[in-house]
């Protein structure tokens, strides 16, 4: 008889132990999704609707009344909601700070991680692949968003005038679009400070990261809290246009498409100067010319007025600082390329040129040879003679 063999148990991966590092590394999305999903289900009844609404609803709304006229001429009253900054939105920031924790896992789980397979790049090339696609995304995401909240204050006609007039009554009141992009713009830079733990960032890269973010979250919320909102949003829309020709072509770099990814380079070079330019053209006009006209000499924090010389030329500065620092970046970023391709030249010259002496020496070698035999045959018959 045939004794048949039990298959041995199969060795399964052992999971890390509850709440270990290990283990909300690997389940944060789980983990924070559920937190999310407690304030959402809090909205649903009514004793904890009005806490769950601190941090789901945007805070500091009111009601405005304006007349619009019929085709007749009649006039009738229009009602629409505008809402205002204060400190009840670091409640909502907390919120969609982790709203987008839980996005950013739901892409890299179920979409970057699959096309990251498909290229087949190396660990430290797959972490740029997946940086870059999560920025592409966000970046057509803030530009879409931008685009519309420009249409709403530019709906008439195009006037770049309508950056800085009616500053502070019309500025420090923002719709519903506006006051969710400035959430969801400081709320995603702020999600990226845990992420650098939830994927094991090296101390190098989370000194690069954070200091990237802490920029546009310093820049995003001066503008909000100072109400330079209409700007801010015009630079932010420069900004992303730029990012986006970046991230497109470094992810056709990644996939080893060189026919798209090096004319999608050379047409991020043009957009990236034209971005930096029109940014800080824009940012002159208004602060040194279009907010001069209706300057104050004091701070009024109560009417949302900080249209003073001291706040506007810092802020100025600031701005134009910040530029020439990414452009500054930018130079270096091309300056190392050029010397990285330069001395990759240089090598494959070298091993040409260690290739002759060794020719000559071998000629000569043989040229040696070939007079020592000559010699021992004229010596030769010699004797015979």
């Amino acid at each position: 008889m045939v004794e048949t063999r039990r298959a041995g148990p199969r060795h399964k991966k052992s999971s890390p132990p509850i709440l270990s590092h290990e283990f909300v590394i690997q389940n944060h999305g789980d983990i924070i999704t559920c937190f999310v999903m407690l304030f959402l289900f809090g909205l649903m009844f009514p004793l904890t609707s009005s806490t769950a609404m601190l941090f789901v609803v945007p805070q500091y709304n009111e009601t405005k009344t304006t007349t619009a006229e019929t085709i007749t001429g009649d006039k009738y009253p229009v009602e629409y909601k505008v809402y205002r900054n204060g400190i009840k939105d670091l409640f909502t920031l907390f919120f969609y700070t982790n709203a987008w924790i839980v996005v950013h896992a739901i892409l890299q789980e179920y979409l970057f991680d699959n096309l990251s397979k498909k290229a087949n790049l190396s660990k430290a090339k797959q972490y740029k692949f997946t940086e870059s696609c999560h920025l592409l995304v966000f970046a057509l995401y803030s530009i879409c968003h931008a685009v519309y909240i420009i249409e709403d204050f530019l709906s008439t006609h195009v006037d770049i005038k309508k950056i800085w007039l009616g500053y502070p009554e019309e500025h420090k009141y923002m719709s519903e679009p506006m006051k969710l992009f400035f959430i969801f713009q400081i709320a995603y830079w702020l999600h990226q400070f845990p992420e650098f733990y939830f994927q094991k960032m090296k101390s190098d890269e989370i000194r690069h990261k954070a200091f990237a973010s802490i920029l546009y979250i310093g820049f995003i919320g001066a503008a909000y809290a100072l109400n330079f909102t209409r700007l801010a949003v015009v630079l932010l829309f420069l900004e992303y246009i730029s990012q986006a020709f970046f991230h497109s072509a470094r992810l056709a770099y990644f996939y080893e498409k060189k026919n798209i990814a090096k004319p999608a380079f050379k047409l991020w070079n043009v957009v990236f100067i034209l971005a930096r330019l029109a940014s800080c053209v824009l940012s002159v006009t208004t602060f040194w010319y279009g907010l001069r006209q209706s300057e104050s000499a004091f701070i009024d924090v109560a009417a949302g007025n900080f249209n003073t010389s001291y706040v506007r030329i810092n802020c100025l500065i600031v701005v134009i600082v910040l530029q020439l620092y990414m452009l500054w970046n930018f130079i270096m970023f091309h300056v190392n390329r050029y010397k990285e391709s330069s001395s990759r030249k240089a090598k494959d010259k070298k091993p040409l040129v260690q290739a002759q002496p060794k020719k000559k020496r071998l000629e000569d070698s043989e040229s040696d040879v070939s007079e020592s035999t000559d010699k021992r045959l004229q010596q030769q018959n010699k004797k015979r003679n």
